[in-house]
């Protein structure tokens, strides 16, 4: 990293993104350039993800966007997050360790895999359902997890046949940071690589919310 990380001061703004914050933690603040630097996505990949931002939250014309932006429910940040509570059970851009802690113990063999993110899934999924009065998760929700199961495996897991060491996962999530262990993905990271992962977790997904439902 070219960056120190440094933990968000006082009055800095975070959102329900941990990938996000880390790079803002990492002091890396131009979200396409970012993209590229720290994650190795390629060109195509960097353009699709803020372009989506930018359309989804409306920032065409005032040509930024603020983290805080993020925290807006029902666009990016959705119900059943792996480590944050849903928007009406509490604030959705602070990290919670007991579900940090519940990702965690979901490792095989000391590693976060596919395995790892449905059982979670799920595990979150009959948490918000039992406790959320206003729990939404439909086919845009189960796409938006699904794509970030996809980024985080793809990415976080790029070197590493795409599983991540419970140790990186644990300060990926809790601390907001990316573990010096940790390497940026030695080939590009492509737009088909993440619609074909994100596929296979929506599958998942949908057969899980089937059988809970």
């Amino acid at each position: 990293m070219s960056y120190e990380w440094q933990a968000p001061k006082e009055g800095d703004v975070r959102s329900p993104c941990p990938a996000l914050n880390a790079m803002a933690n990492h002091g890396y603040l131009q979200l396409f350039e970012a993209l590229q630097k720290v994650f190795n996505e390629d060109a195509i990949l960097a353009t699709f993800q803020v372009a989506n931002c930018f359309t989804i939250y409306g920032k065409w014309f005032a040509g930024k966007i603020s983290l805080e932006d993020l925290c807006q429910h029902g666009k990016l940040e959705h119900d059943a997050s792996l480590c944050h509570v849903d928007t009406a059970l509490g604030e959705n851009w602070i990290v919670k360790k007991d579900l940090v802690d519940q990702l965690i113990a979901s490792a095989i063999d000391g590693k976060i895999k596919p395995e790892s993110l449905k059982n979670t899934f799920r595990a979150r999924y009959l948490n918000s359902k039992e406790n959320d009065p206003d729990f939404t998760f439909g086919t845009f929700q189960v796409q938006l997890a699904a794509g970030e199961y996809s980024l985080f495996l793809n990415i976080i897991g790029a070197n590493t046949n795409k599983e991540v060491d419970a140790k990186v996962a644990e300060i990926f999530f809790h601390e907001e940071r990316l573990a010096d262990e940790w390497t940026r993905p030695n080939s590009s990271v492509s737009l088909p690589t993440i619609i074909k992962t994100n596929y296979e977790f929506s599958k998942i997904m949908n057969a899980e919310i089937k059988e809970l439902n």
